[in-house]
């Protein structure tokens, strides 16, 4: 279990945070003052893990302003060390594509690997913990199985969990999965949590593009889907504070100027996305740059939104602290997933994914695993009180 620290924790970058990012994305003499002042007050022995994501981005963009400082050679060693891990991974990701695809798998690259190759065009300027890749929903049995025969293995397929296994299938959206040589990959069958089912992702499918990925083709998104994407998965609250979506987003925005705003627009507006969509590009748009044209904006700003999703909204960008947050993020999941279901069939479905939540295999199970969780909750809040 990862553990809780206030200093990595939020949604949106402290002051400090936005000093290193305005050094690392700003243009011109903006962005070689915020570096001057940011390499002047940094403390690297004590950076939070978000800000030591962007540490490669701001040597490298030192590097071609000729800048002079001491620690310029720690960054360079960052840098250099992102490009070796990261060249680690799309080996290991290189290989599971070929397995994918030697099954019949169709496999799409998303996230750090895609924006990799096709944004920043350089191993060693953006970090990755793990690759991520996408199957189609209706490959992912099959998809696990043949990554599973070459190596890869994952704590859900464990013995005695066979029904967690497909609940996960049904209400999650990705699984993890660890190589012997200790890579990680995530292999998704829904591209979004929001969005799942076999039909969530024909579109995204149909609009991808082909790039190589280590001598392998693959798809990626379209460079609207993958914007989407971005402000989806980055601009909502976590243990390490996701600020890394800024940069990303900033990177595609400016690699894209002909971006498709209208496929934008109708994505997050199919996708009840526009909340969590406007927030985010009008943050990029107040702090770095014209990028997004203003009618964007205001037509999120103007789309029609439901209880349920403001409700969801507001859920979302709150800290997974304490249990009524998690307990209103996972309703708004379960909203989510069964919003056609009809009620009965929506009470009949609801054990199930308490299960699922619950990572437990057995509907009986639940109330110990309940009284568990509470008891875990109270001995950590006292231990936070005596402390």
């Amino acid at each position: 279990m990862i553990e809780y620290d206030p200093r990595d924790a939020g949604r949106l970058p402290s002051e400090e945070q936005m000093l290193l990012l305005r050094a690392a994305l700003l243009p011109g003499p903006e962005g070689q003052r915020a570096a001057f002042e940011w390499l002047e007050s940094a403390r690297i022995e004590h950076l939070d893990k978000a800000s030591r994501r962007l540490m490669p981005l701001l040597y490298d963009r030192l590097r071609r302003e000729a800048v002079d400082h001491p620690l310029m050679a720690m960054l360079n060693g960052v840098k250099k060390h992102t490009w070796y891990y990261n060249r680690l991974l799309f080996h290991r990701a290189g290989e599971a594509i070929r397995i994918l695809e030697q099954s019949g798998i169709q496999v799409m690259a998303l996230k750090g690997m895609a924006l990799t190759i096709a944004y920043y065009r350089d191993a060693s300027l953006r970090p990755m913990g793990d690759v991520d890749l996408l199957v189609g929903y209706e490959h992912a049995d099959a998809a696990i199985q043949a990554l599973c025969r070459n190596g890869w293995r994952s704590p859900t397929l464990e013995a005695g969990q066979e029904n967690f296994y497909h609940r996960t299938r049904r209400f999650d959206h990705a699984i993890h999965l660890l190589h012997p040589s200790g890579q990680d990959l995530d292999l998704h069958w829904n591209l979004l949590s929001f969005c799942s089912g076999p039909q969530a992702n024909a579109d995204f499918w149909a609009a991808s593009t082909e790039i190589m990925a280590d001598t392998q083709p693959v798809r990626m998104l379209n460079p609207a889907d993958q914007l989407l994407h971005i402000c989806a998965h980055g601009a909502t609250w976590d243990i390490i504070a996701p600020i890394r979506w800024i940069a990303d987003a900033v990177i595609v925005l400016r690699a894209t100027p002909d971006l498709d705003w209208d496929r934008f627009l109708f994505q997050a507006r199919k996708r009840k996305l526009t909340l969590l969509a406007g927030g985010a590009l009008n943050y990029i748009h107040r702090n770095f740059g014209d990028l997004v044209p203003h009618d964007v904006l205001r037509a999120l700003k103007s789309s029609p939104v439901s209880a349920p999703e403001k409700f969801e909204y507001i859920w979302i960008l709150k800290p997974v602290t304490s249990i009524a947050a998690i307990v209103c993020r996972h309703f708004s999941l379960f909203w989510r997933i069964s919003p056609k279901m009809a009620l009965w069939k929506t009470a009949l479905t609801f054990p199930d994914f308490a299960c699922w939540v619950m990572k437990i295999d057995r509907r009986r199970q639940l109330p110990a695993a309940i009284c568990r969780m509470a008891l875990r909750r109270m001995r950590r809040f006292l231990s936070r009180q005596l402390a």
